[in-house]
């Protein structure tokens, strides 16, 4: 398969899936498709679709969105929803044997993630990083990005009720794999979801604030590649 026949069938999977999922959702089974299914024949579609309907909901609207994406398999090109990841592979295989622009937005993400995370009031923490680590879809997230985050999140296991504010929010440094930049985009804004969830929209806004500010002040080499993840 060329290049173009997959963005193509991309824009399909995407314009298919896209009135059933949120953005995080459908980033992430994106990628799910072009991991383990973009080569496959149109048969196994069933197969991919029971893959991302793990939740009780969407096992309900199995069949539609199977109909959905068969449906936009078969439109002409032009109907179909842009590319989502427009501009991103060509820089990403630029990469491959650099340890470019990806590792870069995925190092900015790991000390955005960490800082943020040293924000979050000590009778909270606990409880804000169980309920991140509830809400990671196991299922259809890059294993190796899912496997960064159990680690990070499970890492902090310690009694932290004598701890001061200023150590770190975990004993386990987060690294995560240089991965699609919309799948860490769609983490950060899901982190930021839980974190308003826990201690109120406001004092999470001047949490992800401080965060930034402190990584832009600390690593200033990352600025750019942080800016893409807000």
């Amino acid at each position: 398969m060329n290049n173009q026949e997959l963005v193509d069938k991309r824009r399909a999977v995407y314009t298919g899936l896209k009135p059933f999922l949120p953005r995080e959702d459908l980033m992430a089974a994106l990628h799910h498709w072009e991991t383990h299914y973009a080569e496959r024949p149109r048969f196994t579609l069933q197969r991919f679709i029971s893959d991302i309907c793990q939740d009780e909901s969407l096992r309900e609207r199995r069949s539609a969105i199977l109909l959905s994406l068969v449906q936009a398999m078969n439109m002409p090109v032009h109907s179909l929803l842009p590319d989502p990841l427009a501009g991103q592979h060509p820089q990403r295989r630029d990469d491959a044997g650099t340890g470019g622009s990806a590792a870069s937005v995925a190092a900015a993400f790991s000390a955005l993630m960490e800082a943020l995370s040293s924000r979050v009031p000590l009778p909270q923490r606990h409880s804000f990083r169980l309920d991140l680590l509830a809400s990671i879809n196991r299922d259809t997230w890059p294993p190796a990005l899912v496997n960064a985050m159990q680690r990070w999140l499970g890492g902090d296991n310690r009694d932290r009720r004598n701890a001061s504010p200023d150590e770190t929010a975990s004993g386990t440094a987060l690294s995560v794999p240089a991965v699609p930049e919309a799948l860490l985009q769609a983490l950060v804004n899901r982190t930021y979801v839980v974190l308003a969830e826990r201690i109120g929209p406001v004092s999470a806004d001047r949490a992800l604030a401080d965060a930034v500010a402190q990584v832009r002040d600390t690593q200033p080499e990352l600025d750019k590649h942080l800016s893409q993840l807000l």
